[in-house]
């Protein structure tokens, strides 16, 4: 195992609580290497000046793309090298078409350069040899004006998979990373998947983030005071004009007390309409019930994670901040920045591609006291769900899966419903049923 990889993995698992580990472990790059046969790494970025596309490739992915013969099959001689960029120019700009807002954009080539491998490596290539090892680097630059709203590249270049079946290989998929508006994701492309295409959202994190419910709220109880009144009044006048009449014996007080009455009445349904004069008693935020509870730690659950897609330090803080508050969000933010967002030695990098809630648990409901005395609902959740990660090293992609069950505290705050606290009851590889079980605090590697 990489001794890089190994020396913080023994530092974190006795440093600190097993759910930070777990959160880095589900895609920790372990065992990377480089592999024989064809292999592209790509790297796309997008900023308001350009769609950058950044590639490095052997020399077999090379001769797969283009007709280049070379004197020496496995090096590009110094007479040969002026006739590369001219090949993947017109490769690329024919095979594999970037769009940018819907219009067609040629590249150019820039920063080529090729490596001198490590020949010690040469082992691991009993097929391609030499070729397998030497790279050439370069990037393809596509001017936009201004920043984008939509990018569509196409990508239908798959060669052959000879580590999966050397006698009829399949075509190779190809893992790829794009880093757009501060947040970087995984794609892969494949015969089913032939491309990306990109849409701007903008870059506010509240924006990427899933909504997280509100306290439920009891509505208070709107008594229509001043109509009330009115509607009172205007029988009395009835009830008084009635009184009158039998007693004089005349018809004209009820007459008079039936207008006056009608001009209550009026009065009454206006300010019943209106809302005007009503008082409201009652209501306010309530602790949730099982199901609310459960609909407010999803959004939360996900957000975590969805945390660790931005690149920049800052952008992680601050988008983990919504979701996690007090001492689990300085922990949380240190570890795993730490273990799943920084590019290992060689080019390892490993990513979140997919969250999936199993089960879903929710516990005791209940009130406690909050930092300013007020009260405040809070509620546990048992939950089981699933991680899929995604390494990728020298344009190949592992997926990784753990499944793990932990306990989990959430608050209801003066920002709104938070994570403080989880402790990890299980946790397991799913690839196959025969894997080790990993008990709480135990070091693994996925």
């Amino acid at each position: 195992m990489n001794t890089l990889v190994d020396r913080p993995w023994r530092l974190l698992s006795t440093a600190i609580p097993a759910f930070v580990v777990l959160l880095v472990a589900a895609i920790a790059p372990a065992d990377v290497h480089p592999q024989d046969g064809p292999h592209v790494d790509v790297r796309i970025s997008i900023d308001e000046s350009a769609v950058v596309v950044r590639l490095e490739m052997n020399l077999v992915f090379l001769d797969h793309i283009v007709d280049f013969p070379r004197e020496e099959p496995a090096r590009i001689s110094t007479i040969e090298w002026p006739a590369v960029e001219p090949l993947l120019l017109e490769f690329f700009t024919r095979r594999h078409p970037l769009r940018i807002d819907g219009q067609l954009v040629e590249p150019s080539v820039e920063g080529l350069q090729i490596n001198d491998p490590d020949l010690a490596l040469l082992p691991l290539f009993p097929i391609s040899g030499e070729r397998g090892l030497r790279k050439i680097r370069f990037e393809l630059v596509y001017p936009t004006d201004g920043k984008p709203s939509t990018v569509e590249l196409s990508w239908t270049t798959f060669p052959p998979d000879i580590l999966t079946d050397a006698v009829d290989p399949p075509p190779l998929d190809i893992a790829a990373e794009l880093d757009a508006e501060g947040v970087r994701q995984p794609l892969l492309f494949s015969g089913d998947r032939p491309g990306v295409t990109w849409k701007a959202m903008g870059e506010s994190i509240d924006a990427r983030l899933l909504e997280v419910p509100a306290s439920p709220v009891d509505p208070p109880v709107a008594i229509p005071v001043l109509a009330i009144l009115l509607f009172a009044v205007g029988g009395i006048v009835i009830v008084v004009g009635i009184r009158m009449s039998r007693t004089s014996g005349s018809s004209r007080p009820i007459a008079a007390s039936v207008v006056i009455e009608g001009l209550f009445l009026i009065g009454g349904v206006a300010v019943l309409l209106t809302d005007v004069g009503t008082v409201e008693f009652g209501g306010g935020p309530r602790a949730p019930d099982a199901e609310e509870a459960e609909a407010i730690f999803r959004p939360l659950h996900a957000n975590v994670y969805r945390a660790f897609d931005y690149v920049d330090e800052g952008d992680i803080y601050d988008a983990l901040d919504r979701s996690v508050q007090g001492p689990f969000l300085q922990k949380l933010y240190r570890t795993i920045f730490q273990g799943l967002v920084m590019q290992e030695e060689g080019g390892a990098v490993a990513r979140i591609s997919e969250v999936r809630p199993i089960d879903i648990v929710v516990g005791e409901i209940r009130q406690e006291d909050g930092d300013d005395g007020d009260a405040r609902s809070a509620f546990e959740v048992d939950c089981r769900w699933q991680v899929e990660g995604v390494v990728s090293h020298w344009g190949h992609s592992h997926r990784r899966i753990n499944e793990y069950v932990a306990e989990w505290d959430v608050v209801d705050g003066p920002d709104g419903w938070r994570l403080v606290d989880a402790r990890i009851t299980e946790q397991d590889r799913i690839e196959s049923p025969d894997e080790d079980h990993f008990g709480d605090g135990d070091e693994f590697e996925l």
